[in-house]
């Protein structure tokens, strides 16, 4: 029989969202809640989404004794992005209880590490999958999204499919927290937005202020600091989301958008041209490179071209834009819905 853990984070992050998510969907026997206070000062914690699981909630990173008293009865533990304690991939081989990891590729403690392997790696995009593949085997690689339940979405998407742009359409763009390098192309939207000549509002949103170098560049642009609650109101009363991403393989923001029927505009690169239409794309070229745990190439967005690109879309038409959102919608139903995800989860929990 088959009994499950999870670690899961309790803060408004991409890994607080997609732990709770996958909490949510395979109802596991125990979690392990996480408590980032030590480690993520900034963010509220929210301990309420989980008070209907059986579990532990640990300050900072489990230490040796919280995990061996949380892997007891175990026979899978799912984990995201790292083991968060690197004793746990040993303990739990030595009790035969098969780890997954749903790993980012530029943040797997593996790839300069000689850790245990786990049972799985799960990546949550198509980026740098067959690298992994080649690295640790076809058998333990497996491409496999975080879930999202369509109906988190539900209102946000409502507004989205009946919003009239009356001539001026209103776009988005979500930095989150500011990453190294800029990773998703805040500044090349910033001088694109100079360059461009279509009618239309847009918004920066960021979950805590931005740099005065970001915010002095543009008078055409809004900008909207928040830590949102309820993740739908990042989303709501927009056309687009324009995310020229510099490198990254998961963007939940992505996928939240496309849930929200918004289309998303992004840098033709990977995963980006392995998921969205063509016509969304807008070119990208290399421009340098980053360590993390391996060396990653980090791409920019020719200026000229992405204010093309915004134009281009500033220009459609209310029914072109409405296609367009309900394309979104199908993307996200046909990739990230939990009810589509559900089996395929448990069909590795064997």
């Amino acid at each position: 029989m088959v009994k499950l853990g999870i670690f899961v984070f309790a803060n408004n992050s991409g890994l607080g969202n997609q732990t709770r998510r996958l909490t949510e969907m395979l109802s596991p026997d125990v979690i392990m809640a996480i408590d980032s206070s030590p480690f993520s000062k900034n963010k509220e914690q929210h301990f309420e989404w989980y008070d209907n699981f059986t579990g532990y909630k640990v300050t900072g990173f489990p230490n040796n004794r919280e995990i061996d008293v949380f892997l007891k009865g175990l026979t899978h533990v799912i984990v995201c992005e790292n083991p968060l304690n690197n004793y746990l991939l040993d303990a739990a081989k030595d009790r035969g209880v098969k780890v997954i990891i749903q790993s980012n590729y530029e943040f797997c403690d593996h790839l300069d590490k000689d850790l245990t392997l786990p049972h799985k790696f799960l990546m949550p995009s198509y980026w740098h999958v067959d690298t992994m593949k080649e690295k640790f085997g076809d058998d333990r690689v497996v491409y496999l999204p975080p879930p999202i339940h369509p109906q988190e979405f539900s209102e946000a998407r409502d507004v989205n499919l009946h919003r009239e742009a009356q001539g001026r359409p209103k776009f988005l763009h979500i930095v989150g927290t500011l990453a190294a390098e800029d990773r998703n192309g805040t500044l090349d939207l910033i001088a694109a937005v100079e360059l461009s000549e279509a009618d239309y509002d847009i918004t920066i949103r960021s979950q805590i202020e931005l740099p005065e170098e970001y915010m002095s560049l543009s008078k055409k642009i809004n900008y909207s600091f928040q830590d949102l609650k309820d993740p739908q109101d990042l989303y709501k009363n927009y056309d687009a989301l324009i995310l020229p991403r510099r490198y990254g393989g998961l963007s939940l923001t992505t996928n939240e958008a496309l849930m929200s029927g918004l289309p998303v505009l992004m840098s033709d690169m990977s995963p980006n041209n392995k998921l969205l239409p063509k016509e969304w794309l807008f070119p990208s070229e290399k421009r340098g490179e980053l360590f993390t745990r391996v060396l990653l190439d980090v791409h920019e967005s020719p200026v000229e071209e992405l204010a093309k690109k915004i134009d281009w879309i500033a220009r459609r038409s209310e029914e072109e834009l409405s296609t367009m959102k309900v394309n979104a919608f199908d993307l996200a139903i046909n990739n990230f819905s939990s009810d589509l995800l559900r089996d395929k989860y448990k069909a590795l929990l064997i």
